[in-house]
């Protein structure tokens, strides 16, 4: 079992009419339990490049309502330079430079968006199907199950893929945020099928996505800001 121990001490000569001198500390561990936790994801430090908002953890990669633990600095020394802390887009506070904090987290799932493309009618060598950035293109076996698995077997950066053996692919979203509208029929926006036959990808929604709300981000001050984050739990 591992042993892990998180102190924290306060001590001011002046911030109160006496001395303040405060310091305790927590063993963490799995929820409910005795059991020390048992994962981390590391240290990890990144700069980045915008104001735009980062996502530092997918509430949707962590199982919900555990004892995780989020650690967050702030290593800059130059004092203007901060950044906000957001569960979602809700902002909890900003850790300016040299701050640090470490907060309870329920990685609470969304629902992720799924849909189906139905193949049929007549492919040809040479056909063509994009979705999420990915070209599957139909080489000498002109059927549409043939389609269908290689539409399937392809490698898409936001959804994952299954195909069935009457010619069906199932699409689901990585993660339950991506709220992509998923246009519906064959002449989808989404997925689009270009054939020199009269093959047919026709889509249809099968699950509608709901949100998680509880995703950890970071809204930096200025562009060029550093933040060190780890996650502790189980």
């Amino acid at each position: 079992m591992a042993t892990t121990t998180a102190t924290i001490t306060l001590a001011s000569l002046d911030i109160t009419s006496n001395e303040l001198a405060f310091s305790n500390s927590a063993t963490l561990t799995n929820a409910g339990t005795i059991v020390g936790i048992t994962s981390t994801s590391g240290l990890g430090r990144k700069t980045t490049a915008s104001t735009n908002q980062y996502t530092l953890f997918y509430a949707d990669e962590y199982t919900a309502d555990k004892a995780h633990k989020i650690y967050l600095a702030n290593p800059s020394t130059t004092k203007e330079e901060f950044f906000v802390v957001n569960i979602d887009d809700e902002p909890i506070g900003r850790l300016y430079a040299g701050d640090w904090a470490l907060i309870p987290w329920s990685a609470t799932d969304g629902v992720k968006a799924a849909f189906t493309v139905t193949m049929a009618a007549t492919w040809a060598t040479g056909d063509k199907a994009v979705f999420d950035g990915v070209t599957v293109t139909l080489g000498a076996t002109e059927t549409p199950v043939a389609f269908a698995i290689l539409a399937g077997a392809a490698e898409y950066p936001n959804f994952t893929a299954a195909v069935t053996s009457s010619g069906v692919v199932t699409f689901t979203a990585k993660n339950s945020n991506d709220l992509s509208l998923i246009e519906e029929g064959t002449t989808s926006d989404d997925y689009v099928v270009t054939t020199n036959g009269n093959g047919t990808g026709t889509v249809a929604r099968t699950v509608a996505p709901v949100a998680s709300a509880n995703d950890i981000k970071i809204t930096p001050g200025q562009a060029a800001n550093t933040v060190e984050y780890m996650l502790l739990g189980e």
